[in-house]
């Protein structure tokens, strides 16, 4: 009976993480409310998410809040950076959707695959800004290198964003109570133990990154 109600059971330990992650999504969602600051919110859920898989997350609103404060500049600047592009992308893409001619079927389909390449982007951006201490240049720069050369596994991690953004809005609509946390903590077990090690990215704040 004692093993029951030990904390080392796997279900209270379950239990505890899901409350965790649904507490790291309502910070995040919190903190991304102005949407200028997504994207210091966002760095600060993967910084948070990156220590958790580990086991090392120590208090998450003191480490959330200490991860939103020290990238708060850089990666507002990179987030804005991404929305113009984002919107440029999307509005191309609505204004040649469906048009003739062989230029404009052309161009809609070399945006799509750049819109690809931009999602690709999106989802690694912010936790490498998490784990590197690089500038906003050499963190796009390594972005890009990253998930070209990780293509299959930055591709599971965007089909898990977008399998749990799609059973939260149409199926179960409690799931967005934990979809940034749960997203975020799938994405890190992948960068951990198996991106990060390749480029020697094991430890918090690495600075710059191995050479690719």
């Amino acid at each position: 009976m004692a093993k029951l109600f030990s904390y080392d059971n796997p279900i209270w330990r379950f239990m505890g993480r899901a409350a965790d992650v649904f507490f790291l999504t309502m910070l995040w969602a919190a903190c991304s409310l102005p949407v200028i600051t997504i994207g210091a919110s966002t760095t600060a859920l993967y910084y948070v998410s990156l220590k958790m898989v580990r086991n090392r997350e120590g208090y998450l609103l003191q480490s959330f809040w200490k991860a939103f404060k020290e990238n708060f500049a850089q990666s507002t600047a990179m987030w804005l950076i991404l929305l113009v592009i984002g919107c440029f992308l999307g509005f191309d893409l609505y204004f040649l959707y469906g048009q003739e001619g062989t230029a404009a079927v052309f161009l809609f389909w070399l945006l799509l695959v750049l819109s690809v390449l931009y999602l690709f982007m999106a989802v690694l951006l912010f936790p490498l800004a998490a784990r590197l201490d690089a500038g906003g240049k050499k963190l796009f720069l390594l972005t890009f290198m990253v998930s070209i050369k990780n293509f299959s596994w930055v591709m599971l991690m965007l089909v898990t964003t977008v399998c749990l953004l799609a059973v939260g809005l149409f199926v179960f609509w409690p799931v967005l109570l934990v979809g940034a946390g749960a997203a975020a903590y799938a994405h890190c077990l992948i960068l951990e133990w198996v991106i990060f090690p390749k480029y020697g990215w094991n430890e918090a704040r690495t600075e710059q990154g191995a050479a690719l």
